[in-house]
């Protein structure tokens, strides 16, 4: 019964949701960074908890050879058939070599926010990528967060793009 629950609560916010993101098809959305280098995998439709979604593969930004590179991947997550949201997010596994990762983040955002929501990246979303501060943006139909999350590690962080 609580998993009946949920997966109608999933598809009523999918229904709602699915207006601010273009393609909400998943086949579509998984794709809308493939020209990139981010292709997302196949669509998974219930990952056991009610959600869905697709992943592309780590994409390398500069060198590996001395440990883990930058790394940027894309990922669709939704509801059953729909796709509410999209998100790059980007391991700066050396953060002594970032301009050319936020570079490559950057770039990835601008056509994401073109293709999933239909308007360009504002400049107040671009300067934060750049800065790699929180903030979040009314775009479109939608919403462009940032996110960056300090490792406990010290040595490396994330900035996580997310539209919907």
């Amino acid at each position: 019964m609580k998993k009946l629950f949920l997966i109608a609560a999933s598809l009523a916010i999918a229904t709602s949701a699915s207006a601010e993101i273009l393609s909400p098809e998943p086949s579509k959305a998984c794709a809308l960074l493939a020209d990139s280098g981010l292709k997302g995998r196949k669509w998974v439709d219930d990952y056991g908890d009610g959600s869905s979604g697709c992943a592309s593969d780590y994409k390398d930004i500069g060198s590996s050879s001395a440990g883990l590179a930058n790394n940027l991947a894309y990922y669709v997550t939704g509801a059953g058939p729909y796709a509410m949201e999209v998100k790059l997010v980007l391991n700066y596994n050396r953060p002594s070599h970032a301009s050319s990762a936020t570079a490559a983040l950057l770039a990835a955002s601008k056509k994401l926010s073109q293709r999933a929501l239909g308007v360009s990246l504002p400049d107040s979303v671009a300067s934060l990528i750049k800065r790699g501060e929180y903030g979040s943006e009314k775009v479109g139909k939608g919403v462009v967060e940032v996110v960056r999350e300090d490792w406990p590690t010290g040595k490396g962080y994330e900035v996580k793009v997310m539209m919907r």
